[in-house]
Order: structure tokens, then C-alpha cells, then sequence
């Protein structure tokens, strides 16, 4: 058995008090620029960095960006301010630093070069200013050149899509990403790190402390420790990991299955954009629907994203790459993989380490060079790496099987893997382990209709250490998967075939929540086989015939909906869906009493119902619980929700009738005002720029981002209608 419990040996050093006096500012420099796009045509005008120029624009049919993207705008733009120093800041080491900047950057200080940032994007850079400035007045222009397209198979955004941070450290001064916090069940903490001195002279750091009784972090007890450890204030959890393939993985000494969801690193109508507010409430809403677990396919995300996840308890596979040594689209990773990727591996595992909720590492997704000796070479030496800079996760990496290749010519690279991850790939489980008794076995990506199946496989074996569905939430790019269609409407294909144009649409709907917040049935029967304490929930089966023969594509589900609404489908037969934890479970339509049924693990927590379909109110009751779906009449009026997170209101806009039933199929143009920054729907091929203030309803919804007045901010969290 493998053991992690963060012990730390002593190192070589000075004392924390001698040498910790240094004082650390940072200071945010996100806010104001001015931007324009390269050509310059349209001019300087104001942004609010971080920032994405590509989801201003309207997806259309002809761009370079493709289906990958959804049809956005990307290429070079330019970043311009002002930056302000005194004579006192000249006493302190001065870096800039920026979260990450998509991509190619150039920044200029005073009009000269003073670095560039990394040709990934989504790995972070710092620029040292020594020398570089003067007291007063200084310019700032970052030069992105995103015109290398696609880039990646899915959205990727253009710009500062990241923090920007000013860092002044008085000498000695901690060098960045060389914290490291190593903690151990009982307690103990040792927190070390790296001093330079204005010579350039380096020294060793450490801090010691002890939590008396502490409180282990785990997803159902996320706690977080603060100390200050070189002016720094430094946040922590206490926690231990174990794996092998006969106890599966271990956390704080208990066996825990990983019920997990993939995510893009998109915010949906706030493209790349990354602010403290958007990530949370994105960490937020998978933590909501049940998931203790989250990949974040397939590239670094923002540390924001990170730190919500400390703070909400979901563990994190933290997925550094979708292709290696070999391209996937025009002007990917692979160009510069060979080159760089030791530099990015490094900033990730240096950044990311001290984030309790980051779980695992993961180097690599489908690559395709996958069954090559090189292949096995480049896995072997990015976990060698990955142990020196930390040594306390598991590595993993996720394989696939297509066409004729033999699976067994991956266990070479298998074999230099903590944990193997398998992406669609159930079906060799138990055979694997057969062959390869000592294989632990995460999916790292499973079809959403599968979730029963694959939750009975994860249950039964303790190999088996847990799932990441594919996804969690819809997301922008790799259009159209997920969709389903009418087959006297639109041709058979899955979006990777090239058989079917992909346009309108712009994204994936394959999420168990959409792009406005709401969860699907799906994410409710997810929840319901994960979650003994899931709530009851009632869905209905879409007829086949109602609005078209209904067919389904690889990465979607029959669609299902949380209605009670299908005209002119009266006295036909429809489906209805009650997922519940409760032993028996009655369904009436309109008082009159449909069928009872059992309700076990044996049913996938799962009851169906067939009936004839009339308007009315559906009720499912489940024991104690009781869930309801009424037929929606005309349309009265809209109704508003406000989800308060920090700076932002998150406003749901509903058509409602007379009784408050969302209208599902009575589309209405909602007008959110010139306060909102961002509007969308769950329609994911509604192409109206995502900053109009004007949005279409579907499905009976529309939502728009909107920043909070002081009053509003009082009211964080909460939900009222107006």
C-alpha cells in the first residue's frame, strides 16, 4: 500500500523569526485598462480585466476558430495602463504577475519588453520590474497574440483572463512558488520555503506549528487553517491520502469513492473570465448537485477556482494537458510540448500544492501518441518530476481505445501511473484486473446515460476508485455534443465525425446543469445513486412523436424534463421518472392514484411509470417526500430570482402563469437592463452576443450577471423574488 501523510523532515535553515521580518504587499491590478483589438480599427476603449474579447463577439459560420470554439472571434489585441510607484517602493523587490493570458503575451514596461508569458496560456508568469521602472507614472501594454487557431478542441477565450497582481516584498523576500506545507493527521504543520537576499544570495525557511484536535479536511468537513508565514497570510487543511487497489483511495483513513464531474475552465456567457465570484459560484453549483469531486479538464485552472474548492470540500484532479507530443488541432500544446512542458509542470505543481482539495495529478488526456515507447518515456519522467516537486499525490493520466488499436499496448505507460484513468472504458474492468491485479482504476470520463451502470461497477469493486462524468456543467465549444434532435430535422452525426455542420450551435449541452444554473433531471438521478440523504424528484420523458421522432447522440440522454407541459399529447402514453431513497414510491395524476412502486439499489434508485398523458398536476409521493410538476397555463408575467455572490447578482428570469408554473415552452424577451454584463439561456444555439442586455427565454428561463449595489452585497447568497 502506498501511504502520503505529509510528514516532513527537517531541513537546513534559518529560523522563522530571524529571518521572516520581510513585509509582502500585493496589490490588484485587475480592474480598468484600455484594450483594442490589433487592427485598431475600433480604437481604445474601456475593459474590466480579467477580461475575454472573444465572448463579446457573435459566433459566426466562417471563423478560424470552428466548431472547437463555437464559432468565436479570437487573434491579437492589446492591454494599456497606468501603473503608479513611489520612492519607498523602490526599498522592496517588485515583480507583476499575471494569472494566466490567452495567450502568446508580450508586456511592455515604459515601451520596452520586460518578458513574455507562456505559450500554454493557462499557466501563470511573473515579470521581475528591478531596473524596469521609475517612481511616479509607468505604462503597462501587454501585446496577446491568439491568432494560432484552433489552439485547443474547445472554447478557449482571448485576453488577461486572469488576475493581475502588483507583488512588493522587502528583502529577504520569499521566492514565489517555493512554499510548501506538508501536515500530518495529529496535527503538526511545517510550512518551509525559500529566501533571496539582494545578492542573490538563497536560505532556507521553515515554520512549525500544532493544531490541537484538529478537524481533518474532507468534502463533508472542508476546514481551513490560517497562519502568516513570511508576511504572507497562508491558508491550509489538514488531511492524509492513501490508495491501493485493495482498499481503493483513502482519505483521512477512510475508503471514499470519487463521485466526480469534468469541467472546461469556462463561465458560460462570462467566457474565460475569471473572477473570484464567477468560480466560486461555478465550485459552488457541482458541490450543490451532489459531487464531491472535480477534473478539471483539461489544463490548468485559475487559483480562484482552487481556493473555492478548499473552502466547499470538492477534490480536485488536477488535469495538466489534453494532448501531448502529438497536435490535435492547428496550433495546440503539442507545437511547443517538448519544450515547455517542464517549465509549466512546475508552476502547476508549485502552485497548486498547497491547495488541500488538489488530490491528484494528471498528465495527459487521449493523447495520441498513446501506444508509442515514447509515450511511456514522457509519463514515466513527468511523475518523476512531479515527485520531486511534491511526492504526497497520486499521478494519473487518462487513456482511451480507438479504432483497432490493442489495449495492451498502453500498459507500459500505464505502468508508470499511481492510478490509471479510463475514459469510456468500463467495459475492461474487470478483465484488467484480472491481468493486472494491482491496477487501480479511476474513469476519468463517462458517458451521462451510463450513470447507473457506472455507479454499480464503482460500488461493487474497490479497485474501481471512482468516476468524472463527462460533464458537469454545459460549456462553450466542442459543439454539439450532447445533442439530441428530430430526425425530419436535422441529419444523424456526432460533432466529431465532420458529418453534420455543427452551426448554430456554439457548445456542449452533455452538463448536468446548463449554462443558466438550472440542474437537469439527470444531475437529480445522479445525485439520488450517490447521496443516501438526495431529495425526492420527479421528471418526464419527452414522447418520441410529440415534436418529432427523437434521436440521441453518444454524450446525451433521452431528453427529460422537470415539466408537466405537452400539448396535444393528451390521452397518448408518456414516461414518467421518480428518483428517490425511500423504499416505495406512489405516483398520482390528479389525485386519482397511478402505481406504487419498490425502489431499491436494485432499480438504481429509480421508478417508471407509463400513463396517459393529461394536463393537470403529476405528483410523486415518496414516504415523507413529495415531488409535483403542474401543466403550465397561459403566460401571466416573468418572474426574478437573485443569487448575491460577492460583487455580482446572478438574476433568473422565469415565464411564469397565473400560479407561478414556468411556462417551458412560452418564449419571452427578457430585457435585464444596461447594468448587465452578461446574458444567456440554456439555448445553446442562441447566438446574440452574450453582453446584449436582451435575452430570449428557453425552456421557460433566461439569466443575466449583473454587479451588486453595497445593499444588494448584504445580502451574499441569498435568494428573493421581486
Amino acid at each position: 500500500m502506498k501511504r502520503v501523510a505529509f510528514l516532513c523532515a527537517a531541513i537546513a535553515g534559518v529560523s522563522l523569526s530571524a529571518m521572516c521580518a520581510a513585509r509582502f504587499e500585493r496589490v490588484s491590478l485587475d480592474g480598468e485598462w484600455e484594450f483594442r483589438l490589433d487592427d485598431g480599427a475600433m480604437g481604445w476603449r474601456k475593459v474590466t480585466v480579467p477580461h475575454d474579447w472573444s465572448i463579446e463577439t457573435a459566433p459566426a459560420k466562417d471563423r478560424k476558430t470552428g466548431k472547437e470554439w463555437g464559432y468565436y472571434m479570437a487573434g491579437k489585441g492589446e492591454y494599456a495602463r497606468e501603473l503608479e510607484l513611489s520612492d519607498s517602493d523602490f526599498e522592496k523587490h517588485l515583480e507583476l504577475v499575471f494569472g494566466g493570458v490567452l495567450r502568446n503575451a508580450e508586456v511592455y514596461v515604459n515601451g520596452a519588453l520586460a518578458g513574455k508569458g507562456t505559450r500554454y496560456g493557462y499557466t501563470g508568469f511573473r515579470i521581475p520590474l528591478d531596473g524596469k521602472v521609475k517612481a511616479g507614472r509607468n505604462s503597462l501594454l501587454v501585446k496577446v497574440d491568439n491568432s494560432d487557431l484552433p489552439g485547443s478542441r474547445w472554447y478557449m477565450g482571448s485576453g488577461i483572463v486572469r488576475s493581475v497582481a502588483l507583488e512588493k516584498s522587502a528583502w529577504p523576500y520569499l521566492v514565489p512558488g517555493s512554499m510548501d506545507i506538508r501536515t500530518t493527521a495529529d496535527g503538526s504543520v511545517t510550512i518551509t520555503g525559500t529566501l533571496t537576499e539582494r545578492d542573490g544570495r538563497k536560505s532556507a525557511v521553515k515554520k512549525e506549528l500544532k493544531i490541537e484536535n484538529p478537524v481533518l479536511w474532507s468534502p463533508e468537513t472542508p476546514k481551513l487553517y490560517e497562519t502568516e508565514f513570511c508576511g504572507r497570510k497562508v491558508k491550509f487543511g489538514i488531511r492524509t491520502l492513501e490508495w491501493s487497489a485493495e482498499k481503493g483511495f483513502l482519505l483521512n483513513g477512510k475508503a471514499v469513492k470519487l463521485h466526480g464531474a469534468c469541467v472546461h475552465h469556462d463561465n458560460g456567457p462570462l467566457g474565460a473570465a475569471s473572477e473570484w465570484e464567477f468560480e466560486y459560484r461555478k465550485a459552488r453549483q457541482l458541490k450543490e448537485a451532489g459531487f464531491n469531486a472535480v477534473r478539471t479538464s483539461h489544463n490548468p485552472v485559475s487559483e480562484s477556482f482552487l481556493s473555492a474548492c478548499d473552502e466547499l470540500g470538492l477534490m480536485v484532479m488536477d488535469d495538466m494537458f489534453d494532448g501531448r507530443e502529438r497536435k490535435k488541432t492547428g496550433g495546440d500544446y503539442a507545437e511547443v510540448f517538448s519544450a515547455d512542458w517542464r517549465n509549466d509542470v512546475e508552476w502547476i505543481v508549485r502552485r497548486d500544492r498547497v491547495h488541500p482539495s488538489v488530490v491528484m495529478w494528471s498528465v495527459g488526456n487521449e493523447i495520441l501518441e498513446r501506444s508509442e515507447k515514447s509515450a511511456a518515456a514522457t509519463t514515466k519522467a513527468m511523475h518523476e518530476f512531479i515527485d520531486r516537486l511534491d511526492g504526497t499525490r497520486p499521478v494519473t493520466q487518462a487513456l482511451c481505445l480507438w479504432g483497432r488499436e490493442k489495449w495492451e499496448d498502453q500498459d507500459e505507460m500505464a505502468a508508470n501511473l499511481d492510478i490509471v484513468g479510463y475514459n469510456y472504458l468500463e467495459h475492461l474492468t474487470e478483465s484488467d484486473h484480472k491481468r493486472l491485479p494491482n491496477r487501480i482504476i479511476v474513469y476519468t470520463e463517462t458517458y451521462p446515460r451510463d450513470a447507473g451502470r457506472v455507479w454499480e461497477m464503482i460500488m461493487k469493486h474497490p479497485y474501481v476508485i471512482g468516476e468524472f462524468v463527462w460533464t458537469g456543467i454545459d460549456y462553450l465549444g466542442e459543439t454539439g455534443i450532447g445533442r439530441n434532435f428530430y430526425k425530419d430535422k436535422e441529419r444523424p452525426g456526432e460533432h466529431y465525425d465532420g458529418k453534420v455542420e455543427q452551426f448554430p450551435w456554439h457548445g456542449a449541452c452533455c452538463g448536468d446543469i446548463d449554462l443558466t444554473g438550472h440542474r437537469k433531471p439527470i444531475s437529480h438521478w445522479r445525485e439520488t445513486l450517490w447521496n443516501e440523504n438526495a431529495k425526492t424528484f420527479l421528471a418526464v420523458r419527452e414522447p418520441s412523436g410529440w415534436k418529432g421522432e427523437i434521436a440521441t447522440t453518444l454524450w446525451s440522454v433521452w431528453p427529460t424534463h422537470d415539466h408537466w407541459t405537452f400539448k396535444g399529447w393528451e390521452g397518448k402514453k408518456i414516461t414518467a421518472e421518480v428518483y428517490t431513497r425511500k423504499p416505495k414510491v406512489a405516483l398520482y395524476l390528479n389525485g386519482r392514484l397511478v402505481g406504487e412502486k419498490e425502489v431499491s439499489a436494485r432499480t438504481r434508485w429509480k421508478a417508471e411509470f407509463e400513463l396517459d398523458y393529461e394536463p393537470g398536476e403529476l405528483m410523486a409521493v415518496a414516504c415523507d417526500e413529495v415531488s409535483v410538476l403542474r401543466t403550465a397555463g397561459e403566460a401571466k408575467g416573468i418572474r426574478c430570482s437573485r443569487e448575491v455572490i460577492g460583487r455580482y447578482a446572478w438574476v433568473t428570469a422565469e415565464v411564469v402563469d397565473g400560479n407561478g408554473t414556468v411556462c417551458p415552452y412560452s418564449g419571452r424577451e427578457v430585457d435585464f437592463g444596461e447594468a448587465s454584463i452578461a446574458t444567456c439561456s440554456g439555448d445553446l444555439a442562441d447566438n446574440v452576443p452574450a453582453p446584449s442586455r436582451k435575452r430570449s427565454t428557453w425552456m421557460g428561463r433566461a439569466m443575466a450577471v449583473v454587479p451588486c449595489s453595497k445593499a444588494e452585497k448584504k445580502a451574499e447568497g441569498s435568494r428573493t423574488l421581486f
